[in-house]
């Protein structure tokens, strides 16, 4: 893919024929996962960099799929934590749909874990914290995340956390299937017993177990 090098390094994405949202110029591809992509996108009005959840285009035809992304930005859109990644906007075209939201400067939780291995738990409290606050953030205005694992625990330059990926999130309450990562669920929610290690703490995710 051609590509130019941004102030900031980062190789800016060009050459493609995705939809992109109006007004943002990507700069670097985040990761990408089975519903879509995320990138690092400058604003060309205000210069600030953010992140932009896309929904992947084969998938952009399908209602419940633009349905659920709406959704999530709607519940994304009712936080105002700083330990919650804030919504900047939700932008839906024929083209597509993607979420623009506040870009963190660092590292998933994972990453980390793998780069420096397993803590202890008191140190695991004080890297969680701000994502544990966030937590408490949603169930106070009764969204529950239901997928709390490393992968979805932000770790800024200062060691200061917070949540994000709020994709199979759901208001308390409402009627849903069963749905989020096994190693990573409480024990109410299936039939297994509770890791013998905080799973958050650890390098790899506990076994499986069952009742």
């Amino acid at each position: 893919m051609a590509g130019a090098t941004d102030r900031d390094g980062w190789k800016v994405e060009r050459g493609d024929d995705s939809w992109t949202v109006p007004g943002y110029i990507d700069l670097k591809k985040l990761g990408k996962g089975g519903a879509g992509r995320v990138m690092i996108a400058r604003h060309a009005g205000t210069g600030r960099n953010v992140a932009i959840k896309y929904l992947n285009e084969e998938l952009c035809s399908k209602v419940e799929f633009r349905t659920a992304l709406r959704a999530e930005a709607r519940l994304l859109g009712g936080l105002t934590s700083p330990h919650v990644t804030r919504l900047y906007e939700y932008v839906e075209a024929e083209q597509g749909a993607a979420i623009v939201m506040e870009l963190v400067y660092g590292a998933a939780l994972r990453t980390l874990l793998k780069k420096e291995g397993s803590t202890d738990i008191e140190a695991a409290l004080v890297v969680l914290k701000g994502s544990l606050l966030g937590l408490a953030a949603a169930h106070g205005v009764g969204v529950v995340h239901r997928d709390y694992k490393p992968e979805n625990v932000l770790v800024n330059w200062d060691g200061q956390t917070k949540l994000v990926d709020f994709g199979i999130s759901a208001r308390t309450g409402d009627r849903h299937n069963l749905r989020g990562t096994c190693a990573y669920m409480p024990p109410s929610s299936g039939n297994w017993k509770p890791p013998p290690r905080p799973a958050m703490c650890t390098r790899r995710p506990p076994p499986s177990t069952s009742a």
